[in-house]
């Protein structure tokens, strides 16, 4: 009964070890380039989510993109101050919604526009006919209120209740994009602050 009891301990640590006759054996999948864009599983779109989900669907993919932001420099001119970056697009929620993630260089030799991340979450509701979108990035490090979306011709648009600001999706082809963010000055007129242009690194299918 003793040589029993050991038996069992001795399959027990080895359960627990996740070792058997000298190999480890696993469960966990396997997270070797998980975190390589160029080695990425986008997903897909699901056959059930509304039909307007490939509007921002289309940006599924990573972007190599080059970036320009008009600030004031210390004098209080306005300058454009130029990055890279790259922006990955992807399914979520069982190719029913879309997350973004961008990460900027740190080459800017201005503050406000060096190593920025951000992220977002898209999802379209068939019920208003807009899509909803929630922002993050890791300047003011929280949530954004949640800003709305919708296809204008061949562009894709965001904005918020407010009214004072958009961004825009245009030019739009299989391997590159456009993207810009105005808002609206004193004398009521559309400034633009930021452009992004893209071009697709990868082929996703």
């Amino acid at each position: 009964m003793k040589r029993y009891f050991m038996a069992i301990l001795v399959l027990s640590l080895l359960n627990c070890n996740g070792t058997s006759n000298g190999k480890k054996e696993t469960t966990e999948i396997e997270t070797e380039n998980n975190n390589d864009p160029y080695n990425y599983d986008y997903g897909m779109i699901n056959p059930e989510a509304p039909k307007q989900t490939i509007e921002f669907g289309q940006l599924v993919g990573l972007w190599d993109c080059v970036s320009k932001d008009l600030v004031k420099d210390e004098n209080g001119n306005e300058k454009w101050y130029t990055n890279k970056a790259f922006w990955k697009w992807e399914y979520i929620l069982g190719g029913h919604a879309i997350l973004n993630n961008w990460w900027q260089e740190d080459n800017s030799p201005n503050a406000v526009t060096k190593e920025y991340f951000a992220s977002g979450v898209f999802i379209f509701n068939p019920e208003t006919a807009l899509w909803e979108i929630t922002v993050m990035n890791s300047r003011p490090h929280k949530l954004s209120s949640q800003f709305q979306g919708n296809r204008m011709d061949d562009n894709l648009k965001i904005s918020d209740t407010t009214k004072t600001w958009q961004i825009t999706f245009h030019n739009i082809t299989n391997d590159s994009f456009q993207w810009k963010y105005d808002i609206v000055t004193e004398e009521g007129n559309w400034k633009t602050l930021s452009e992004i242009s893209a071009k697709k690194t990868i082929e996703t299918e």
